[in-house]
């Protein structure tokens, strides 16, 4: 039977704040992988993986999954995963796609058609992947997957986008506890007024709109933002957000604030 989806509206941002104080409670991977799995049912999907990803066509090591263990026996035994189209898009885009929109990213071949066939009928429908970029390093993605027919929970998408990033930045400071837990050096530590600009595109602020209540021009909110996402080499606001959360630079009661207070 299809499940029935409703959308999450402003739960989902709870959803996340929960979400995050447990994965910085886990001490394995496979603790991440079980607050992982939970979160992504709340959000109205059925499945999760989230992989490191060493080249268009090969994983690298840091893995978790809860797919059908049919479809990941057989990418294993088949290296099925040299043909899947969504690591040829995380190459491609640093902004988060639906599945069905492949063919707008990549030139489709024969054998990729061929392998999203296979996936939806092993019971991956219509996935949402978020690819995470971070200089010097492997890049990774998070895919967030239904099961059935219905499409893809629309009001989870936000959320979905910052659980990603939070489940690979955690995956990879366990994996790599030295370089990784460091913490915000002196280096990283973000200016007041960074923080304020960002603090405003958390909440869905654009540039201008951010400026006019910070009294500056949207081209310099840019250029402060820009030079937050250098400080912390990250590609995309939604991992520097992450980033300033996890270490602590910005607190959700910032991120959520007032919105009548916002305009």
């Amino acid at each position: 039977m299809q499940r029935r989806r409703q959308g999450c509206g402003v739960a989902t941002i709870s959803n996340v704040q929960a979400f995050v104080r447990d994965v910085r409670d886990a001490h394995s991977l496979t603790d991440i992988g079980l607050v992982l799995k939970a979160a992504t049912r709340q959000l109205q999907f059925d499945h999760f993986a989230l992989a490191q990803q060493v080249s268009a066509k090969r994983l690298g090591p840091l893995r978790l999954s809860d797919f059908p263990d049919a479809w990941v026996d057989r990418l294993v035994a088949s290296n099925l995963v040299a043909d899947d189209p969504v690591l040829l898009a995380c190459e491609r885009t640093v902004t988060p796609f639906a599945w069905s929109n492949l063919p707008g990213l990549v030139p489709m071949t024969r054998r990729h058609h061929a392998y999203m066939a296979d996936a939806r009928a092993a019971g991956l429908a219509e996935g949402y992947t978020v690819p995470i970029h971070i200089p010097g390093e492997a890049s990774g993605l998070v895919s967030f997957v239904t099961a059935g027919t219905a499409p893809l929970p629309q009001d989870s998408l936000p959320a979905a986008q910052y659980l990603a990033c939070f489940a690979f930045e955690a995956a990879r400071r366990l994996r790599a506890p030295t370089a990784a837990s460091a913490g915000p050096a002196a280096a990283q530590r973000l200016t007041q007024r960074q923080l304020d600009c960002l603090v405003l595109a958390a909440r869905g602020k654009s540039n201008w709109v951010a400026g006019q209540l910070l009294g500056l021009s949207a081209g310099t909110v840019h250029k402060y933002l820009e030079a937050a996402k250098q400080r912390y080499g990250v590609s995309s606001r939604t991992e520097l957000v992450v980033r300033a959360l996890f270490d602590g630079q910005i607190a959700f009661a910032d991120v959520m604030g007032d919105s009548r207070q916002d305009g």
